[in-house]
């Protein structure tokens, strides 16, 4: 039994909100991460001032690069799924949807290029240089590093 074009159009859309909401997903989790990366790197920086060791302060540097690599995997996966999402707007709307959700499906994004984007890089770097001046500062002012 043939499908109507008003039903096509209707399994195309619904389509569509499910790859939007996938690509909401990634998003949020973004943000998810980068509030557990502050919250956690203030906790430790913190630790090490109550310690009045300098050094300890170094050890934000593991959940910053940590929460980095796995940012720059949600946003490699945020845009695989934006790319699918363009691809299928493209398709035709009179042939029925596949509901294809698999990544493998979705067009190729490379990993570098998300971790060196404005939105990883751009948050995680300077968080990372300030750990490091804030240890070069506390050094000045406990005149220790251990």
């Amino acid at each position: 039994m043939p499908l109507s074009p008003e039903k096509i159009a209707d399994l195309r859309l619904k389509h569509l909100e499910m790859i939007q909401a996938v690509v909401g997903r990634m998003s949020s989790q973004c943000a998810t991460l980068k509030n557990y990366c502050v919250t956690i790197s203030v906790a430790v920086a913190g630790f090490a001032i109550t310690l009045q060791r300098p050094i300890v302060a170094l050890l934000t540097l593991v959940p910053i690069l940590s929460f980095s690599f796995l940012d720059a995997r949600y946003l490699q996966l945020e845009r695989r799924f934006r790319e699918r999402f363009d691809a299928v707007t493209a398709e035709g709307w009179d042939t029925p949807p596949t509901f294809s959700m698999g990544n493998r499906a979705n067009p190729v994004s490379p990993y570098w290029s998300a971790f060196f984007s404005w939105s990883v890089a751009g948050f995680y770097l300077p968080l990372a240089i300030v750990a490091v001046a804030a240890v070069a500062i506390a050094r000045q002012v406990y005149d220790k590093l251990l």
